[in-house]
C-alpha cells in the first residue's frame, strides 16, 4: 500500500499547508464538557469531552502541540470528525494551557510523560470497556511516543498516532531560525512568553 502524502493541489508547499489552517479555516462550534483532573502532585489538567456518551464507544485522547490547547483548530476539527464517525474524544490541555494558570511552578514539555500517564489511567478507570486510542500533534506527539516507549504493552492504548513530531529537537530549533520559518519562531516566542507570564 502506498501511503505517500499527497497535499491538496491548491496548497503547494509546506508553508501554505501550515498557514492555511490558522488563516482560512473557521473553528467548528462544539459544545464540549470540561472535566478537571486533579493530579497526584495537587496540580490539575483540564479535559474537554465531545461526542458519543456511550461508555463502550471508542474513545480518542487528543494531545495538542506547543503553545496550543484544546481550542486549537486541528484539535476541534479532529473531535468533530471523530463524533461524525460515532466515536467519543477527549482533548487534554497541558498544564496552564486551558485558559487558567496551573498551580505549581511546573510547565509541560516534550519529555514530561507523567501527566499523560495519569490521564490515561483516569480514562481507563472512567471507561474501562471502551477501546482507547491517542493522537498527539507536534509536542503532544513527542510526549505520546515517549510514553509508549516507557510503557510498552502496558500503555492501555489500542492504537496511537503521532502527527508532525519534531524527533530531533536540536535540528528543529536550528531550522526554525532560518528564512520564512522565523515567522513561526516569532509566533512560538510570543505565545511562550504569554504562557510563562
Amino acid at each position: 500500500m502506498n501511503t505517500a502524502f499527497k497535499p491538496a493541489w491548491w496548497l503547494p508547499g509546506a508553508h501554505s499547508q501550515t498557514l492555511w489552517n490558522s488563516m482560512c479555516r473557521t473553528p467548528p462550534k462544539l459544545e464540549r464538557r470540561r472535566e478537571r483532573l486533579w493530579l497526584a502532585d495537587s496540580d490539575f489538567l483540564d479535559l474537554d469531552w465531545y461526542g458519543q456518551h456511550d461508555v463502550e464507544a471508542p474513545l480518542v485522547l487528543v494531545l495538542h502541540g506547543l503553545t496550543g490547547s484544546s481550542s486549537s483548530l486541528y484539535v476541534l476539527g479532529l473531535q468533530q470528525s471523530l463524533a461524525q464517525q460515532g466515536w467519543a474524544s477527549v482533548a487534554l490541555n497541558w498544564r496552564g494551557c486551558s485558559g487558567e494558570p496551573n498551580l505549581l511552578p511546573r510547565a509541560y514539555h516534550s519529555g514530561a510523560s507523567e501527566d499523560l500517564r495519569e490521564t490515561i489511567n483516569h480514562l481507563r478507570a472512567q471507561r474501562p470497556m471502551a477501546p482507547l486510542y491517542a493522537v498527539g500533534y507536534s509536542l503532544g506527539g513527542n510526549v505520546l511516543l515517549k510514553y509508549l516507549g516507557e510503557s510498552g504493552a502496558q500503555s492501555h492504548l489500542q492504537g496511537a498516532v503521532a502527527v508532525s513530531v519534531p524527533y530531533r529537537l536540536d535540528q528543529c530549533a536550528d531550522r526554525i531560525g532560518i528564512g520564512f520559518s522565523k515567522v513561526y519562531q516569532a509566533h512560538f516566542m510570543r505565545e511562550m512568553v504569554a504562557y510563562v507570564k
